[in-house]
């Protein structure tokens, strides 16, 4: 897979996001930013295709959720194509699902 478009709209908080991810230099893209952009937000989402669920928006919930997201064939992706790294949660503590 060398490109992946992201289409989303009122996903947990996202309101309109339409990128792309070239993977054609590189096998992994970090996505690093100051808290409040919508990381987790789009880590929630990719995890919504991992594990086969219908992605919402958390804050209000009576939006529609449009969620396209894609390889370069423009087939979207399935459940076992997408991994999502947990962050440390404190709440919950380390476990062997978690990275820090």
């Amino acid at each position: 897979m060398n490109r992946v478009s992201v289409d989303l709209e009122n996903c947990y908080g996202i309101k309109k996001l339409c990128t792309q991810f070239d993977f054609s230099q590189s096998r992994a893209i970090a996505l690093y930013a100051p808290n409040g952009v919508m990381k987790s937000s789009l880590a929630k989402t990719f995890q919504d295709i991992a594990g086969a669920a219908v992605s919402k928006d958390r804050i209000f919930p009576g939006r529609i959720s449009e969620r396209h997201i894609a390889d370069e064939s423009g087939a979207e992706l399935v459940k076992d194509s997408v991994l999502v790294v947990r962050p440390y949660d404190e709440e919950f503590g380390h476990t062997e699902k978690t990275s820090t």
